[in-house]
């Protein structure tokens, strides 16, 4: 009966000490994982800035050739189109022979 008990309780370290170590290469598989998968968020992170970066400038340049030349001029813009209203209210108006404005 003792060589029963001992090696039952043999057979139950042996498994005890499988269970430990696949546990500890799980364990060392998930730390490899983590520490793969944080490089690549942070690579991805610095290609996210990278690409706010480049529209940022690309909005700059649009800013300063398209934008602010379009709105620096609406006083002259608005100048001249009152003029050639004008011009045209006079020389559209040369031909009626009505002039009453009912």
């Amino acid at each position: 009966m003792g060589v029963l008990v001992d090696t039952v309780s043999n057979i139950a370290t042996i498994v005890g000490l499988v269970r430990d170590i696949l546990l500890l290469l799980l364990l060392a598989v998930a730390l490899v994982t983590l520490l793969l998968l944080a490089a690549m968020i942070r690579k991805l992170f610095a290609t996210v800035g990278d690409t706010a970066e480049t529209v940022q400038e690309a909005v700059k340049k649009i800013s300063e050739n398209v934008v602010e030349p379009a709105t620096s001029n609406t006083g002259a813009a608005r100048n001249a189109g009152r003029m050639a209203g004008f011009l045209l209210g006079i020389f559209s108006g040369r031909g009626r022979k009505n002039h009453n404005r009912s």
